[in-house]
C-alpha cells in the first residue's frame, strides 16, 4: 500500500508547483545544513538565466524582471525559508542529513505516512515562489524571491540579510498554513536553556531499574498548536514522577524528553531504580496516572501510552535530593499559554518545555518563549531565571528573534482581500499568528514595510503527521498569481 501511494505522488510531477516541491523533497535541508539546497537553487536559477545572489549564510536572492506592461509598477518580494524541522516516528529509519523525504499521495493530501516531517513547512512556499519565477504567462511587477536559512532554529539567515537586497517595501511571505486567512503579524521569541548540575550516589544494592516511557502523543508546532489542548510528554513526565513519589521511594538514573524546543514533546522517558517489593506499587501508580491522563486528554490525545520495561541500570543514580529538585523543576517550569490578545482572541505569549536531557554531568531543560510584546517575553524569562536560581542552576538565552507588529492600515492587505473575494466569492480573514515569521526580521531593514503572509492548508507542522492539501495549494497559487497581477 505504501509503494502504491509513493507512486501516486508521481502523478504530480507535471504540476506547476508540485514538480518543484517533489524535487525539493529529494534534497536534505536540516537547519544549519542548507548548503546543498541553496547550491541547487543557485544553479537552477543560473540555468534559467535569472539574476541570483547567494550570501555567506546560504540565503538566496533571485530576481525576475517585470512582465510586459508592468515595468513601472513597484516590485514585490516573495519570501520562504529553505530549512525544515526534522522529526520522525520511533520506528522510522531516516537520516535527515542524507536521506530524501519520501512523500505519499492519499486523496487530496501529501504526507510521509506518519514516518517523518514532510517539509511542506516551508517547502511548499519555496515551490510556489519557484513556480512564479518560471511561469511565463503570469503578469507581474518586478519580483524578488528571497529564500532564507535557519528559520526553524534562530532565524539567523533572515537576520543576516544585507539591507541592499531589499528593493521594495512590499513583502509576501509564503509560510502560512491556512488558506482562508492573511497573516498580518507574528510573535517574537527566544530559546532558554536551564542547566542543573547532577548529584549522584551509588545505586542501592538489590534494586532494579525500570524504564517508564510516555509516547503516542500528537506533538506539533510549539506556537501554532499551543492552544489546542494537546499534551506535552515532558509535562506529563513531571506530573507522573510527582504522583509516584507520593506512593513510594525511587531513584532516577536517566531522563530524556522531546527532541526540539519548537515542537511539542511527543515522547519522554525516565529510568527509575526501586526495590523489588515496590514494583507492584510502581505498576499500579503508572496505571492510575495513565488512566487519569486518558480521561483528561480524551478528545485530543487518543493514543497516549505509558509503558514499563525492566532495564539494566548504571552503578550510580541521582541522589534523593537532586531527584526531588529535578521533579520540582519540571513541575514549575513555565509551559503553555501565558497571555491572550483579548480583542483578537489569539495567543499573545506562551512557552514550550520542548527538551529535557542529560549531557555529561548536567541536566538541561530547554524552553521556547514566544511573545508579541518584549515585556511579556522577558516576564516569562524572569520566571525561569528565578526557578533556576532557587534550584541551584543556571540559564542562558539564545536564538532571539523579533516580532512582526500588526499594522491595521495595509495596502497589501486591502488588495489581497479584494482579490480573494473576487476569486472565491468569500471573504478572507486577517490574523495575527502565534509563531515566528521572518517578516519580523525584515521590518527594521525595510522602511514602512507592508507585508502579508499566505499559504495553503497544512496540518501537524513539526511532527511526523505533517500533511498538505493539494487542492489548497492550487487555490493559493491561483490567488498569488491574481494578486501579483492586481498590485498597484
Amino acid at each position: 500500500m505504501e509503494n502504491e501511494k509513493f507512486h501516486d505522488v508521481k502523478k504530480l510531477e507535471k504540476d506547476t508547483v508540485f514538480q518543484h516541491f517533489l524535487q525539493i523533497c529529494q534534497i536534505p535541508r536540516k537547519t544549519y545544513h542548507e548548503k546543498e539546497i541553496s547550491d541547487y537553487l543557485f544553479s537552477w536559477a543560473k540555468q534559467k538565466k535569472m539574476e541570483v545572489h547567494q550570501d555567506e549564510h546560504w540565503n538566496l536572492l533571485i530576481r525576475k524582471p517585470a512582465s510586459e506592461g508592468y515595468e513601472k509598477k513597484q516590485s514585490i518580494i516573495l519570501q520562504a525559508h529553505m530549512d525544515m524541522v526534522c522529526e520522525k516516528s520511533p520506528e522510522a529509519q531516516h537520516d535527515f542529513l542524507k536521506d530524501p523525504i519520501c512523500p505519499q499521495l492519499d486523496g487530496d493530501f501529501i504526507s510521509t505516512g506518519n514516518r517523518t516531517t514532510l517539509g511542506a513547512d516551508d517547502g511548499i512556499g519555496m515551490a510556489l515562489a519557484m513556480a512564479i519565477l518560471t511561469e511565463e504567462s503570469v503578469k507581474h511587477p518586478p519580483v524578488d524571491v528571497i529564500f532564507t536559512t535557519a528559520e526553524e532554529e534562530d532565524m539567523s539567515g533572515a537576520l543576516a540579510i544585507d539591507s541592499s537586497w531589499f528593493h521594495t517595501n512590499r513583502v509576501i511571505n509564503l509560510d502560512n498554513s491556512v488558506d482562508d486567512e492573511i497573516i498580518g503579524g507574528s510573535s517574537g521569541g527566544k530559546g532558554v536553556e536551564m542547566k542543573l548540575p547532577v548529584e549522584t550516589i551509588l545505586k542501592p544494592k538489590g534494586s532494579h531499574g525500570y524504564r517508564i516511557t510516555i509516547s503516542g502523543l500528537t506533538g506539533g508546532h510549539s506556537g501554532e498548536d499551543i492552544h489546542k489542548g494537546l499534551a506535552s510528554a515532558n509535562v506529563l513526565l513531571g506530573r507522573l514522577l510527582s504522583y509516584m513519589r507520593e506512593k513510594f521511594s525511587f531513584y532516577i538514573s536517566e531522563i530524556q524528553g522531546g527532541n526540539f524546543r519548537l515542537a511539542l514533546a511527543r515522547e519522554a522517558s525516565v529510568v527509575c531504580t526501586i526495590s523489588s517489593e515496590d514494583f507492584p506499587i510502581l505498576q499500579r501508580s503508572v496505571a492510575e496516572f495513565g488512566h487519569r491522563m486518558k480521561e483528561i486528554y480524551q478528545d485530543t490525545e487518543k493514543q497516549i501510552q505509558i509503558e514499563i520495561m525492566e532495564v539494566p541500570t548504571e552503578t550510580e543514580v541521582f541522589s534523593t535530593e537532586f531527584s526531588e529538585k529535578l521533579i520540582d523543576t519540571i513541575l514549575l517550569s513555565p509551559h503553555g499559554i501565558s497571555e491572550m490578545f483579548g480583542g483578537l482572541g489569539v495567543v499573545e505569549s506562551s512557552c514550550n518545555l520542548g527538551e529535557i536531557y542529560r549531557k555529561e554531568d548536567s541536566i538541561f531543560l530547554v524552553t521556547e518563549i514566544r511573545a508579541t510584546f518584549e515585556e511579556n517575553r522577558e516576564y516569562i524569562y524572569e520566571k525561569i531565571k528565578i526557578l533556576a536560581k532557587n534550584m541551584g542552576g543556571t540559564v542562558r538565552e539564545f536564538a532571539l528573534y523579533p516580532s512582526w507588529i500588526y499594522q491595521s492600515h495595509s495596502k497589501l492587505q486591502e488588495t489581497a482581500k479584494k482579490v480573494y473575494q473576487e476569486l472565491f466569492q468569500s471573504s478572507i480573514k486577517i490574523s495575527v499568528v502565534h509563531a515566528g515569521l521572518e517578516c519580523g526580521c525584515f521590518s527594521p531593514k525595510i522602511k514602512n514595510m507592508d507585508a502579508i503572509s499566505i499559504g495553503p492548508n497544512t496540518w501537524n507542522l513539526h511532527s511526523p503527521h505533517e500533511k498538505v492539501s493539494v487542492s489548497s495549494t492550487h487555490k493559493i497559487y491561483q490567488f498569488l498569481i491574481r494578486l501579483l497581477e492586481e498590485l498597484d
